[in-house]
């Protein structure tokens, strides 16, 4: 059911690919199965051309220039913004061609963001970023909780803050020379990115116990439950 305001659904999908067509074809269909009348966008980074799987089955496609833009913190939120837009839900669910979907969502987001949960992972510059957030939310703490959600495939973003922390605007007061020369080049990935930008704004992330990652074995997850929605077979965080 959607929620409150204007919103088409509770949940939209955002899936962000370059190639792989069997694994994004197959998400496409685990959707529209699992998540009925919730809408679907897909975005290729340059790759591969989904305006035939769309056509048949009713979500929406754009193409975009190459960027890699994983590594390219502008166009990566100015086209999940764009998305977020198109898809007029509550919930944006980030997905990639190596997540699996087995089932609906019963573990509802409680957060503004949501993802895998990686253990023992702290943010260097907490200061800077608790500084930009008070202008928007006095007293934010950015929690070590929030560093430990892993913003990649298989996690959801609240649209609201989605629409204000990767505005261009928002992208652009981050100073990105003065974190990536007192940190390191990680805050140029997306999953980084992403964490700064919703502290900046004053936004909390959570670990989300409907997403887990996959490692070493296709059945035991490596981090989160056996039983999730939502399985990153991907590089682990």
């Amino acid at each position: 059911a959607a929620g409150g305001g204007n919103y088409t659904a509770k949940y939209g999908f955002y899936i962000h690919a370059y190639g792989n067509p069997p694994a994004v074809i197959h998400q496409v269909r685990q959707l529209k199965k699992f998540f009925p009348g919730s809408p679907i966008y897909i975005m290729s980074d340059g790759g591969h051309r989904f305006d035939a799987l769309c056509s048949l089955e009713g979500c929406m496609f754009t193409i975009c220039p190459p960027a890699n833009d994983r590594w390219h913190p502008w166009p990566f939120m100015r086209r999940m913004y764009d998305a977020a837009v198109a898809l007029k839900t509550e919930y944006l669910i980030l997905l990639e061609p190596d997540v699996t979907i087995h089932g609906p969502i019963t573990r509802h987001p409680t957060h503004d963001a949501g993802g895998l949960h990686v253990k023992d992972r702290q943010f260097g510059l907490r200061e800077y970023v608790e500084q930009l957030a008070q202008e928007v939310k006095p007293g934010y703490k950015w929690r070590t909780e929030s560093m430990a959600a892993g913003l990649c495939g298989g996690s959801y973003y609240r649209t609201a803050a989605i629409l204000d922390a990767f505005s261009d605007e928002s992208v652009a007061r981050l100073d990105w020379n003065y974190i990536a020369e007192r940190g390191s080049k990680e805050i140029f990935s997306s999953d980084f990115a992403m964490q700064y930008l919703l502290a900046a704004r004053g936004y909390d992330a959570e670990p989300w116990q409907d997403a887990a990652q996959m490692e070493k074995s296709a059945e035991i997850p490596h981090s989160g439950p056996a039983d999730a929605a939502f399985k990153h077979y991907g590089g682990g965080l």
